[in-house]
């Protein structure tokens, strides 16, 4: 498994012979683009974890889409819902393009020859509270995974720690959100112990401000637990179960 951070909570997760695109929100567009047509022509499918715009920009989803129109489209509920409609400078997605996926369910896409196939499931269902005069929307949580490898959790814009996380092999969590705090992040870690937390959600963060997330959840991660911050290329390989 190999996955490639594209800027804030953007994925590009390599794993059973196929490439799966998480959550290209806004602050991504460029990072998504200097993917070069090679890759941006092979991508089998694009998850999306909610509707807020710095995980989902539909103009850039509609580019991803152009350069690979077989991709398939697997959005929480309600962002499939507004998917499902058109929106200034972006078509409405198809029936045949887009898939629901609610908390729970799982879908597959199916396995290439000699590989396993690729499985995504739905967990949590709802946003953090950014406020309690702010409506929440949905967010699903997704736990990757093909065969017997790595399980990879990403939480999207939440902190619930729910079961599926708990011991996961990889974890892509937020590092600092404006709907958090430290204490917040530091419990979630210590309850859910993946074996390899990876720092995403940095975007709302500065450069000399950034830091300071990533050494605290470092610090104070539970024993069993790696954060590891991603390298100059942006990748991290997985190997094993």
């Amino acid at each position: 498994m190999k996955i490639h951070h594209l800027v804030h909570s953007c994925l590009l997760v390599e794993v059973a012979g196929r490439r799966l695109l998480i959550d290209p929100g806004g602050f991504s567009g460029e990072a998504v683009r200097a993917l070069g047509g090679e890759v941006l022509s092979g991508i089998d499918g694009v998850a999306i974890t909610h509707q807020h715009p710095d995980h989902l920009d539909r103009a850039l989803l509609g580019q991803v889409l152009a350069a690979s129109p077989g991709a398939i489209v697997i959005a929480e509920p309600e962002t499939a819902e507004q998917l499902s409609e058109p929106a200034e400078g972006a078509p409405a997605l198809t029936a045949d393009q887009l898939v629901a996926l609610r908390p729970g369910e799982n879908h597959e896409l199916p396995a290439l020859e000699g590989q396993e196939a690729l499985r995504i499931g739905a967990v949590g269902g709802r946003h953090a509270v950014i406020h309690p005069d702010i409506p929440r929307v949905g967010n699903c949580g997704l736990v990757i995974t093909a065969g017997e490898g790595p399980r990879l959790g990403i939480t999207g814009d939440s902190l619930e720690p729910v079961q599926e996380f708990h011991g996961i092999d990889v974890l892509a969590f937020a590092v600092v959100a404006p709907w958090s705090k430290m204490a917040e992040t530091i419990d979630f870690l210590r309850t859910v112990n993946p074996v390899l937390a990876l720092p995403v959600h940095d975007a709302v963060a500065s450069d000399v401000g950034r830091p300071i997330y990533l050494r605290q959840a470092t610090n104070l991660a539970p024993a069993g637990t790696e954060v590891r911050d991603w390298g100059a290329d942006g990748l991290v390989e997985i190997s094993g179960s």
